[in-house]
């Protein structure tokens, strides 16, 4: 089995490292149920706010896709490919959550509050950085980055018109992230889950004016779209931040002590999140490359492909729900040195997801013309999307599988492994068959989503297997 120490220089144990134990071995002695009725109430009670969270997020996109439809396919296609672009600018947002998740979760197992604060507060400060940096990338370039995609000249217009709106708001988004990942660290999932409601409600509430015109706005197009997220994106960034600053906050964040950046702090966050980051960028650069692909089949392809990814997501939120309910519990537990507990956690939400999303794949198997219908009447758009939608449905277990044992090794501090396994999946699987059977041999989206299938057989069997082995068990982060 394998033993890794995450955060600690191999020249010794860290300053503190004596007294931050003694503090876990008592909270490890400390009863705690671990019957599986106990291990299934927490399971759902953490997993169901971050579900509908994630399920909130998949409807709005929905909305948003369907008031998008009105103004065409060319404004269909610009919303898709800037959304791959932004899913690449994600990746870093996702990193910093979840290095934050991770070390927040395993502070909060060992009742280690000091060091869940220092871990909240380094990376708000990075996020910051990070933020900073890709508004600057996304104002400048955005027209280059639509058009590298191998968009046409209107699809360029306005997939940039919406990308430089987000990049805009990028510094508000990644403290989003972090904020609801301190919170999601420390068990509390139901917060950023009521945060995420009220932003949603808002972006749609500002979203029809904004794209239409009317109420004495004048109609901004996509744009319209992007500034109705970037504006509701502020205020619920601002919540969460003065969530964290009460007197009683789980994880304190008041007070001077922790902002400025530290190099021990920040090496752990690097240590947790990098892997996580290039997991994301892995994936959301797979998925960019995944819509080049799609793009040579045409305009009227790529706006298929973007309804059919929407119900592909649609399916996919509630799994990234039981996936961070697995993070979170097996951080805890491993921080409370209880891996029994965590194998338990981690188990009922793989078995809970995969009850989910194969449910889902009947529905997308058998439902695939109805649910293009609810979007357009254009039958050749209808005819492609159904057809990708049966090869989603073949791919939903596979994906189950590998989401929530991919987030249980976060949990446990090896971000690396599925790292390794979505870049092998997506960059020597996935993409190179896609291209071969909806190119090379003419089979079109249903090819396409055909290596989409076949990627994740193998994620879910790659993931399975490192689980399975158990030397996650054995590893210890440092917190502090």
């Amino acid at each position: 089995m394998v033993k890794a120490v995450v955060g600690q220089s191999a020249g010794g144990v860290a300053p503190g490292a004596v007294g931050r134990r003694e503090v876990a071995d008592a909270a490890a002695r400390a009863p705690v149920d671990d019957s599986p009725q106990a291990i299934r109430r927490l399971v759902v009670r953490l997993a169901w706010p971050s579900i509908l969270e994630n399920m909130l997020q998949s409807v709005f996109g929905i909305v948003i896709l369907l008031l998008i439809a009105r103004l065409g396919p060319a404004a269909v296609a610009g919303f898709g490919a800037s959304n791959g672009i932004i899913m690449v600018a994600m990746a870093a947002f996702f990193a910093l959550s979840m290095g934050t998740t991770v070390l927040v979760a395993h502070a909060t197992g060992a009742k280690d509050r000091a060091a869940a604060s220092l871990a909240a507060k380094q990376s708000l400060v990075l996020g910051l950085g990070v933020g900073l940096v890709i508004t600057i990338l996304g104002g400048v370039f955005a027209p280059w980055l639509v058009a590298a995609l191998g968009a046409g000249p209107e699809v360029v217009v306005e997939g940039a018109a919406f990308l430089r709106v987000f990049a805009l708001g990028s510094v508000f988004l990644v403290t989003t992230f972090i904020a609801g990942g301190v919170m999601r660290g420390a068990g509390d999932t139901r917060t950023p889950m009521l945060v995420t409601l009220g932003t949603l409600v808002l972006s749609l509430l500002l979203a029809y004016p904004l794209i239409f015109g009317g109420a004495g706005v004048p109609a901004l197009g996509v744009a319209g779209a992007a500034w109705a997220n970037t504006i509701a994106r502020a205020l619920g960034g601002a919540l969460l931040l003065a969530l964290l600053l009460r007197p009683g906050s789980a994880v304190p964040i008041r007070g001077r002590a922790g902002w400025w950046p530290s190099l021990g702090p920040m090496k752990r966050l690097v240590n947790i999140g990098l892997p996580s980051m290039f997991e994301s960028i892995f994936r959301a650069g797979g998925m960019l490359f995944f819509t080049v692909i799609v793009f040579r089949l045409g305009t009227p392809v790529v706006a298929a492909q973007q309804i059919a990814q929407q119900a592909a997501f649609f399916s996919m939120m509630p799994g990234f729900g039981f996936a961070m309910s697995a993070t979170t519990l097996v951080g805890q537990s491993l921080g409370a040195r209880n891996p029994r507990r965590a194998e338990r956690a981690s188990w009922f939400a793989t078995q809970s997801c995969m009850a989910w999303m194969g449910a889902m794949g009947i529905v997308f198997f058998f439902g695939g013309p109805w649910i293009m219908r609810a979007f357009t009447n254009d039958p050749e758009i209808i005819a492609h999307g159904a057809a990708a939608l049966r090869l989603i449905a073949l791919a939903q277990p596979g994906q189950a599988l590998g989401m929530v044992l991919a987030g249980s090794l976060r949990g446990a501090g090896d971000t690396r492994y599925p790292m390794f396994t979505t870049g092998l999946a997506m960059w020597l699987v996935r993409l190179p068959l896609a291209y071969l059977f909806g190119i090379v041999l003419g089979f079109g989206l249903a090819g396409v989503y055909l290596g989409w299938v076949i990627d994740s057989i193998v994620l879910g069997g790659l993931n399975w297997a490192r689980y399975r082995a158990g030397g996650w068990k054995t590893l210890r982060v440092a917190v502090a």
